[in-house]
C-alpha cells in the first residue's frame, strides 16, 4: 500500500514536471512580444486620445465621464511609456542609466492609476453614503491636490524601488522583475492584489446600497432623485468593470512577481515573463472598450466629433 502511495506521488511529481517542461524554450521564441508592446502602445495613445479630445469638445460628456478623463491621461501615458520607453529597452540592450529611466517613468505612470483608481472609489463611495455632503468634500481645488499628491506618492514609491534599491545586474535583460528588489517585488504584489480586492468589495457594496435606495424611491413623485441613483449606480458598474479590467491585466505580472519572490524560477515563470508586459499594455485599450460600450454619450458625441473632423478635412 505503502508502495504504491508512493508511486503515485512520484506519477503526480512526474507529471507536473513534464508538464512544466513543456513551456521550455517556447519563452525564448516570445521575444518578438516586445514589438507587439509597441504595437500596443501605439493602440492605446490613439484610442484615449480621442477619448480625452471628445470630453474635451463635449458639453453632454463632462459630467458622466468627469472622473474617467483623469484615468484615460493616465492610460495615454501608460500606452506612450510602452511605446518609445519600455519596449525599446527591451528590444535594445541598454545600459543602466537608460534602464532605470524607462522603468522609472513607466512604473511611477502603473503605480499613479492604481492611486488614481483607489482616489475614485473613494469619491463614490462618499457619492453615494453621503450625498449630501458630497459637494462640499469633493471640491475641484481637493481634486486637483489629491491628484498632485498621488503623482508625488508614486515618484517617491518608485524612486525607491528602482534607483535606491535595485538588483541591477550588467548585461541582465532590462525588466520589472530584474530590477526591482525582493522587498519591492513583495510590496508590489501585496498593494496590487490588495487594492484590488478591496476596490472590488466597495463596488459590490455600494451597488448593493444603491439598489436598495432605487427600491425605495417612488420614480413618479421623486423622478429627480430616481434619475440620478439610476445614473450612480450605472457609472460604479462602469468602475467596476474599469477594475475588473486592472486586476486581469496586472494578474500576469503579479503572479510572476510572487513565485520570484517565492524562489520559483520554472520555464512557466518565464513564460510569464515573456507575457506579462502584454497584458499591462492592454489595460489602456481595455478600459476605453468599457468607455464605449457604458457610455451612450461617448459613442454619441465621438461619431459627432469623427463627423466634424471630415467635414473639415473635406472643406
Amino acid at each position: 500500500m505503502a508502495n504504491n502511495e508512493s508511486l503515485n506521488s512520484t506519477d503526480v511529481y512526474n507529471i507536473i514536471e513534464n508538464t512544466l517542461n513543456d513551456f521550455k524554450g517556447i519563452h525564448k521564441s516570445l521575444d518578438w512580444l516586445s514589438y507587439l508592446w509597441v504595437l500596443l502602445g501605439v493602440v492605446g495613445m490613439t484610442v484615449n486620445a480621442l477619448f480625452i479630445v471628445a470630453y474635451s469638445r463635449s458639453d453632454n460628456l463632462q459630467k458622466p465621464a468627469q472622473k474617467l478623463v483623469n484615468l484615460a491621461v493616465d492610460d495615454f501615458l501608460i500606452s506612450a511609456a510602452a511605446t518609445f520607453l519600455y519596449s525599446p529597452a527591451q528590444i535594445i540592450r541598454v545600459g543602466k542609466s537608460v534602464c532605470l529611466t524607462s522603468i522609472f517613468i513607466t512604473n511611477i505612470v502603473l503605480i499613479e492609476q492604481l492611486l488614481a483608481l483607489v482616489m475614485i472609489t473613494c469619491d463614490r463611495y462618499i457619492a453615494v453614503v453621503k450625498p449630501l455632503l458630497y459637494p462640499q468634500i469633493i471640491t475641484d481645488r481637493r481634486i486637483k491636490v489629491v491628484i498632485g499628491l498621488s503623482w508625488i506618492a508614486a515618484a517617491l514609491i518608485v524612486s525607491h524601488n528602482c534607483l535606491v534599491s535595485n538588483n541591477w545586474k550588467s548585461g541582465s535583460k532590462c525588466s520589472f522583475s530584474n530590477i526591482l528588489s525582493r522587498n519591492g517585488q513583495i510590496v508590489s504584489v501585496v498593494v496590487v492584489l490588495t487594492s484590488g480586492i478591496l476596490m472590488c468589495a466597495v463596488y459590490i457594496r455600494l451597488m448593493l446600497i444603491a439598489k436598495k435606495h432605487l427600491r425605495q424611491i417612488n420614480p413618479e413623485l421623486e423622478s429627480t432623485v430616481y434619475t440620478e441613483m439610476r445614473q450612480q449606480l450605472r457609472i460604479m458598474k462602469t468602475f467596476l468593470m474599469v477594475v475588473g479590467a486592472f486586476l486581469i491585466c496586472w494578474g500576469p505580472a503579479a503572479l510572476r512577481l510572487g513565485l520570484s519572490i517565492t524562489g520559483i524560477n520554472t520555464n512557466f515563470t518565464k513564460l510569464l515573463a515573456a507575457v506579462d508586459g502584454a497584458f499591462l499594455f492592454c489595460n489602456p485599450i481595455m478600459d476605453t472598450i468599457i468607455y464605449v460600450w457604458r457610455m451612450p454619450e461617448y459613442r454619441k458625441d465621438f461619431s459627432n466629433l469623427f463627423v466634424n473632423l471630415q467635414c473639415g478635412t473635406n472643406e
